[in-house]
């Protein structure tokens, strides 16, 4: 960690208010000219340990507050707006990842409530009865020291320093389960928590204000797939979102961050290969507002208060002002 790094996060708590209430004075059209592209994930007051482990939940009341926040500041506009370049000064775009079931019964009526479109990129793997693979890499990782083990001796030395779920191939883990002679479903469906059925998409599909997005088939590590993998998931999972008159094809990465989750070459070939818009989440804002290949801001439980929530969406510029 640098000098730079360090200082910024021990004075994070003490300047979040006058460093950005500076920052928006000395740029007033910062945003005039953006977009503002959001994710949650968990909209629910009791999260999964997953969701709890890994900052994915919002509980409803903070949610709607952040909501509220967005519409007051920012110009709410729908997956069609963004896929037709209809996107006035100021824009904001609602997006959600994986599919789990407080979207569906939770954050709907908040969002209708409010009249806010939104788009949830989905894993139809799941939603079919896979197990869902991201909560399986890393239950495995992290309740199960004989995997690890037979994890680091799969793996190189010399791998990139990231969270070991990075570096489950398919290959390996069931490798491991195939030896083990054990699946973990219903361990892992405790771990993640519960995600929603074909019924709830079908109904939600039939509301004007909610689309659905494609978010691979499973939560797979794209830069752990082959090319063909990675086509065979896209396809696989437009090929179930399809039956639902709101699928739009749009795409997130699972994991969302990009070098260490995918790579820029297949941001291409999935540009290449049909999709209109695609999805990294690196916190920033995007600049160029029709561009193919637009970064999110993720929203958790901290940015309870208006100036964590500016200090969310401006802080990668305000590394480069401090």
């Amino acid at each position: 960690m640098n000098r730079l790094t360090t200082l910024f996060r021990l004075l994070k708590p003490v300047l979040i208010w006058p460093v950005v209430s500076y920052y928006r004075m000395i740029h007033p059209t910062l945003l005039e000219n953006s977009l503002a592209v959001f994710v949650f994930h968990d909209i629910s007051d009791e999260p999964s340990e997953f969701c709890a482990k890994y900052d994915l939940n919002v509980p409803p009341t903070l949610f709607e507050y952040q909501i509220r926040f967005i519409k007051n500041h920012f110009n709410v506009i729908s997956p069609d707006d963004l896929l037709e370049s209809r996107i006035p000064p100021k824009a904001a775009l609602i997006t959600f990842d994986d599919g789990f079931r407080s979207f569906f019964t939770n954050a709907i009526p908040i969002l209708e409530k409010h009249q806010v479109p939104c788009i949830i990129f989905l894993n139809m793997g799941p939603i079919k009865g896979e197990i869902f693979w991201s909560g399986l890499i890393t239950y495995l990782s992290e309740k199960r020291p004989d995997f690890v083990q037979y994890l680091n001796t799969q793996i190189s030395p010399n791998s990139p320093n990231r969270p070991l779920f990075l570096s489950c191939s398919k290959e390996i883990v069931n490798s491991y389960l195939e030896q083990l002679g054990e699946n973990f479903v219903n361990q892992v469906s405790a771990f993640v928590g519960a995600f929603a059925k074909e019924e709830n998409l079908e109904q939600a599909s039939k509301k004007g204000s909610v689309f659905y997005g494609n978010h691979l088939f499973n939560h797979y590590v794209p830069l752990l797939m082959s090319d063909e993998e990675l086509l065979e998931s896209f396809v696989k999972n437009i090929d179930e979102l399809k039956e639902y008159p709101n699928y739009r094809n749009m795409l997130s990465f699972p994991f969302g961050q990009p070098g260490s989750c995918f790579s820029e070459r297949q941001v291409d070939l999935l540009l290449k290969n049909g999709a209109k818009k695609v999805f990294r989440s690196s916190a920033t804002i995007n600049y160029d507002k029709t561009a193919s290949y637009l970064d999110r801001i993720g929203l958790i439980f901290y940015h309870n208060s208006s100036s964590k929530i500016w200090f969310q969406i401006f802080q990668h510029r305000l590394k480069n002002f401090l």
